[in-house]
Parts: structure tokens; sequence; C-alpha cells
């Protein structure tokens, strides 16, 4: 066969493989379209979306080629959207009453975040600051924001509001327990333990392999006088789950000291979230990297831990800051972090912690 020949065939071929492949993209957007109207309480209508795709799939099909083949809407329909779409006037003017505000939707997010009203009580809110606005207005902003109505978030909501509002007072303690060995063999040790919801810094109360209503009376004495950590930190209440080693002369000793017990309710760990997240972080991130020999052992990995953790650890609900400089920042920001260019490896040095289970990289005084 003449290579001219040949040339033409191929030219021909290359032609109809690409008009198969226009008609099948545009078939295969009529398709998903079918597809998706087809779902339970979709109604039948053509979207900006939707008009784009088919405008864009008919014309590289053709509109000639497109008459045969489209089902969806005529094929001038289609060709329609598409000069429209070259023109840039595709999208569809909003129907309909005009939606409210972005500053007045965010007034009534915040009333409505901030306390358990319902719509009609949010309404007269909004009347004293000069917002008139429907109680199904408010219903719809709410709904759209994924906020239940008052009385469910009275229901569910009223832990969290108390915690946020109080978290620079509160402080949370809770036991977990720890393996160490000793030349009895294996041994388990209970550790008692504090988290400040506000700062979270954490703290090690007591660690004893026995914790009596005189080791808890201890605890309680320590925790309580002037100088003592809860003191440093603000602390007026502690809230604990009701665990029996919580006997009725610690509770006694804690209000004498001006401490108010706020016990919890039973099969409710969410409401001890960040005492349950430090057990969580303290046992994989030290206990379970390290053989300890010993309480002694133990009491110098949770000290070494706990210093690590207040001072160096980022915290994630803290803006990756470690608490003690968040609380020396005293601002809720993070502050921008300095872009240093041309760090030589030499200039960053590494504190270890916890016999090496732990790390700490800073940068080396020049």
């Amino acid at each position: 066969m003449p290579f001219w020949l040949r040339l033409v065939a191929a030219t021909v071929l290359a032609q109809q493989n690409r008009e198969l492949l226009a008609e099948i993209s545009y078939l295969r957007a009529e398709v998903d379209y079918y597809r998706a109207m087809m779902m339970p309480g979709k109604r039948r209508r053509f979207t900006d979306e939707w008009r784009r795709r088919l405008a864009e799939t008919g014309a590289a099909l053709g509109w000639r080629a497109l008459h045969a083949v489209a089902t969806v809407a005529k094929a001038s329909t289609i060709r329609q959207w598409h000069s429209l779409l070259k023109a840039g006037r595709l999208l569809r003017k909003r129907v309909g009453r005009p939606r409210t505000s972005p500053a007045v939707e965010a007034v009534v997010l915040r009333i409505a975040r901030e306390n358990h009203w319902g719509q009609i009580r949010i309404c007269g809110e909004l009347l004293k600051l000069g917002i008139v606005m429907c109680p199904r207005t408010v219903a719809a902003i709410l709904k759209r924001n994924g906020l239940p109505s008052g009385p469910h978030r009275f229901r569910t909501g009223m832990w969290r509001p108390f915690i946020t509002e109080h978290d620079h007072e509160i402080v949370a303690t809770d036991f977990f327990t720890a393996d160490v060995w000793s030349w009895l063999g294996k041994q388990t040790i209970y550790v008692l333990f504090a988290v400040h919801l506000g700062s979270r810094r954490a703290h090690i109360m007591g660690v004893t392999d026995h914790p009596n209503a005189a080791f808890m009376d201890q605890v309680a004495r320590e925790s309580t006088w002037d100088g003592s950590w809860m003191r440093q930190v603000g602390a007026k209440r502690i809230i604990y789950d009701k665990d029996t080693k919580y006997c009725a002369s610690w509770g006694r000793i804690m209000e004498e000291g001006g401490i108010v017990r706020v016990p919890l309710p039973e099969n409710s760990p969410n409401l001890n979230a960040f005492a349950e997240r430090w057990v969580r972080t303290v046992k994989r991130e030290c206990l379970r990297k390290v053989n300890i020999l010993g309480v002694g052992g133990l009491r110098r990995a949770l000290s070494d831990y706990v210093d690590h953790y207040n001072a160096e650890r980022p915290h994630q609900g803290l803006g990756n800051l470690p608490p003690d400089i968040k609380c020396a920042v005293k601002s809720e920001e993070t502050p921008p972090a300095q872009k240093i260019e041309n760090v030589a490896v030499g200039d960053i040095g590494c504190r270890k912690r916890c016999g090496g289970a732990i790390r700490h990289y800073y940068r080396s005084a020049a």
C-alpha cells in the first residue's frame, strides 16, 4: 500500500476515534445525570454544574452529531448553554427570598451557641438589637449550621459550655495503673494525677501500690496548702469519677481547703476526656517504651515525662505550643513562626528524657 494511502487511512481512523471518544464522553455525562436524578428525594432539574458539563461535552461532540444522541435536553438548548458559558453568563440568578447577611447570621449563631434558647427567644433578643427576623428563619440558620433546637441543645450541650466557661479554675483528676519490676516480680502501681483544663498542665499527685484512705488524705493535704500546685494554677474545682478510692475524708479535706468537688456520673468517661486522653498519652509515649524498676523508677520516669509534657511537648489544643510557653505568651492566638533559612544540622540540639524514649529538639545558642 502506498505511503500516502496509509497516511489518509490513519487520518480517517484518528478522526473517527476522536468522534467516538467525544460521543462516549457526552453519553457518560447523560448517564451520570440520570443516575443522580434517580436518587430518593432528588428533583429533576438542571443545576449550573450539569449545564456546564453538558455544554462542554456537547460542543466537543459537535452540534450536528448532538442532534442524534441528545436525550436529556434538545441540542439547541445545549448549544444555547454553550453560548452562555462562553459569554460568562451561564450562572442563574437566585430566586426567592434573599438570604440573610453573613453578619446577622453570625449574631444568630453566637446567641444560639452561648445559650440554650429556642427560636422565639432568639428572635426576641435580636429584636432588642434592632434585627427583625422570623422564627422560621432562625430555625433554618441553625439547621444549616448543624445546631439542634433549644431543648436538644439544653440536653446535650451543658457540659461543654461549663468546661469552656470555667476551664481556668477546673482540675481533672483520675487514676491509672503501671506495671513495674521489683524483687518480688511484676507489681501493679497506682498513679494519681491531675490536669489543669485551662493551661493543660499535668501534675503527678501521688504514686502508691495501695491507694488507701491515709494516702488519699495526704494527697488532699498536699493539694490544698498555700504553695501547692493547685494553688499555683488557680484551681477552685476538681472533677473526678465515682471511684471508691475518693473517700469521704479526702473530700472533706478538699472542701476545707476551698476546693469544690464535682463528681461525675457513672459510665461517662467523655465528661473527663482531658484526663482520659492524658492517660493514653503518657502510656503511649513513655510507659510502654521503657522498662521500669521499682516505684522509685516509676516516680523518676513520670516526673521526667511531666517536665517534658509541660515545657517541651507541642500541644495541638494550644496552637502546637507547650503549655508553659502558651501560658507565658498569654495570648489566644499562636505567635507567627519565624522563617529561618540556611539551618545547619549542627545548630539543632537534642535533649533525651526517660532513658532516650523521648526526644526534644531545640536550636543551639549561637
